[in-house]
């Protein structure tokens, strides 16, 4: 029974990132969520209580502060965490970084990419 209700805690919990514009992959192997360019706020966030599974998870190009990472300290498997263009000071992702040295905090977009399909 306990499995059941979390399992409808965490669809609710997916509801509502859709709801509030965002997108991913949510598989048994990898979880992803974007939450990019959507009018996320601080408090939206502590619906990941319910949804610990995320393994990256971008928040670009959001409003979102050191308030709202504060809802994200407890994610078990969290590996990225992409903050590009946020309103997060510098000294709130240098104490984030360190207080989850396993997850790449990344705060710029990659320099260069590679197009598999180009020649």
């Amino acid at each position: 029974m306990a499995q059941t209700i979390e399992r409808i805690k965490a669809q609710a919990a997916w509801d509502r990132i859709e709801a509030l514009g965002g997108h991913g992959v949510w598989e048994s192997d990898i979880v992803v969520v974007s939450l990019a360019n959507t009018e996320v706020l601080d408090d939206d966030l502590a619906l990941f209580r319910d949804f610990p599974y995320v393994q990256i998870l971008d928040l670009s190009q959001t409003k979102i502060t050191e308030l709202g990472l504060a809802h994200l300290v407890d994610l078990p498997v969290l590996e990225e965490i992409i903050l590009i263009g946020t309103q997060i000071s510098l000294q709130a992702l240098g104490e984030f970084a360190r207080a989850h040295a396993g997850v790449k905090v990344r705060t710029k977009p990659p320099q260069s990419t590679i197009n598999p399909f180009g020649l």
